[in-house]
């Protein structure tokens, strides 16, 4: 079961679709040019006469710049869903975000009973090597952050410094009792944006997607390359959950799969001027090409899915996507602050804008995407409310519909199993994830003993039935009651999904998606193997 996979039982997937708001999605260049910001010279606006009033009478005093946020955010939300207000905050986690890397140890916390554990320790980061899945982080420097019921985020915060310092944390490892102090020099962590990538058969190659940022396009031609040379013959690229980000990558990405000559996208708005963006030289990869799509992708997903389908180039497969086709761009303001403003619209090479009616305001605007998402968890077809019923022709001449997301070619309807309802239940609990990290926290020497590389552990490694047991055990804890006919008829999928938590603990990300492709049913699906 793929980490997106969802069904009408699951919870989480309501959750992400209200973050996904949040997220500004497709991003070009920043605008530093002087004088960006316009110039309120001369007599006073209503806005700032309001804010004066305000700032002098106001019954409160103002902390910060709250008030100058606030208001510019109140403005915003007269224009669209996505034009947005950072604080250089805010600016600087989304940076850190799209830049594909942060300074700090490379630890990817937990939090569980109000204890911080170590999960994955990435491979070639400081920590690697200090660190263990499975260690209590009981203490950071002189700060306790275990059993005080401290933010996660402060402690995220406490742990990353500049790329040179040292950070001290007081650790507890195993069983023992005795704490341990470890101290680390902090250093550049890269994230990968290809989470992963590798043959799943003798021809076909699968790439895993997770963002659009800056180095996502070099690490995707890396991939493309490491495929052809094994003799790759299908490319599937898994774009599901992915939120977006840099439009440029999606076009580069596209490049790398288009013939000379062909539109990618084009954007244009009332004060940006249209501008067509063609696929030039010859196509890197020239065989067949399946992408991956579902109610989470959007923005620069939605360019790469559009380019590819509106060219005929691949098939589109899996569910409709979130239908964001805004285009925002970086404005400096003061305190290091920033605007991500909407200045167009992109459109796929039909002339398709995929953009979902934003008329009737924010609320309205993601209600309206839960309520569609929901009711297409009920139905066995998810194309049939159209927002816009004009027709576009793709190079080949198939119609295809803007408006609303793009829709797939294959549709790959939500699973409406009851027995899956207790597997959902499980993996949302973390009972999974909880489990894996116990067993590598009691464990660990033995294991990376018995499995000292991924191979091995991928080809060796045994889900028995006790730790079966031990996981159905586990899951009565969380008040997961135990269904013994889904128990049975999901073993397989819940015995490869524990094993590819396992091998997350101890090998990192990429063994997680290798391991769990063979039980993700949508890409079998995919790969024409369902």
């Amino acid at each position: 079961m793929s980490r997106n996979e969802n069904n009408s039982t699951s919870k989480s997937i309501v959750l992400l679709a209200m973050l996904l708001g949040l997220l500004a999605g497709i991003v070009i260049a920043p605008n530093v040019k002087k004088g960006g910001v316009a110039d309120l010279s001369g007599e006073k606006s209503t806005v700032e006469e309001a804010y004066e009033l305000i700032e002098s009478a106001y019954v409160d005093s103002l902390k910060g710049d709250s008030l100058d946020g606030q208001l510019v955010r109140g403005m915003l939300e007269m224009l669209d869903p996505h034009s947005n207000y950072l604080s250089a905050k805010e600016l600087e986690r989304q940076h850190e975000e799209l830049s594909g890397g942060f300074d700090g140890i490379g630890v990817i916390l937990r939090h569980r009973n109000d204890t911080v554990w170590a999960g994955e320790v990435l491979r070639g980061s400081p920590a690697e090597g200090i660190v263990r899945p499975g260690d209590r982080i009981i203490a950071v420097d002189d700060s306790v952050v275990s059993g005080v019921k401290r933010d996660a985020e402060e402690t995220v915060r406490l742990i990353r410094g500049r790329k040179g310092t040292r950070v001290r944390l007081t650790l507890l490892r195993g069983k023992a009792s005795a704490k341990q102090e470890v101290t680390i020099v902090r250093g550049s962590i890269a994230v990968p944006s290809v989470a992963y990538s590798g043959m799943l058969d003798k021809e076909t190659g699968y790439v895993k997607v997770t963002r659009f940022g800056e180095t996502t396009y070099k690490e995707f031609h890396r991939a493309l390359a490491n495929l052809k040379a094994q003799g790759m013959e299908h490319l599937v690229i898994d774009l599901r959950g992915n939120g977006g980000g840099l439009l440029d990558v999606a076009v580069n990405m596209a490049n790398d799969l288009l013939p000379h000559g062909r539109l990618i996208v084009y954007t244009e708005g009332a004060h940006h001027r249209r501008t067509d963006t063609y696929a030039r030289g010859r196509a890197f990869y020239e065989g067949k090409v399946t992408v991956m799509i579902d109610e989470l992708s959007a923005s620069a997903s939605e360019v790469l899915a559009g380019a590819i389908q509106d060219n005929d180039r691949g098939e589109i497969v899996g569910r409709r996507s979130f239908g964001k086709g805004l285009v925002q761009q970086q404005f400096p303001m003061k305190g290091g602050a920033a605007l991500w403003l909407t200045v167009a619209r992109y459109y796929t090479p039909s002339g398709r804008c995929i953009q979902r009616p934003y008329d009737k305001g924010s609320d309205e605007y993601y209600e309206s995407y839960l309520e569609r998402m929901l009711a297409e968890m009920e139905s066995d077809s998810i194309v049939s409310a159209i927002t816009d019923t004009t027709k576009y022709y793709t190079k080949k001449g198939r119609v295809v519909y803007g408006g609303g997301g793009i829709f797939p070619d294959k549709v790959l309807s939500y699973l409406r199993d009851e027995d899956l309802v207790y597997v959902n239940s499980l993996i949302n609990k973390g009972c999974l994830m909880d489990l894996a990290l116990d067993l590598v926290k009691c464990d660990y020497e033995g294991l990376m003993k018995r499995y000292p590389n991924e191979d091995a552990f991928a080809d060796r490694y045994v889900v028995d039935n006790a730790m079966m047991e031990r996981l159905y055990a586990y899951g009565a804890k969380k008040g997961v009651k135990k269904d013994a006919k889904s128990a049975r008829k999901y073993d397989k999928l819940l015995r490869t999904t524990m094993k590819a938590y396992i091998g997350e603990c101890l090998y990192g990300t990429e063994t997680f998606y290798r391991i769990n492709a063979a039980s993700d049913h949508e890409l079998q699906q995919a790969r024409g193997k369902e």
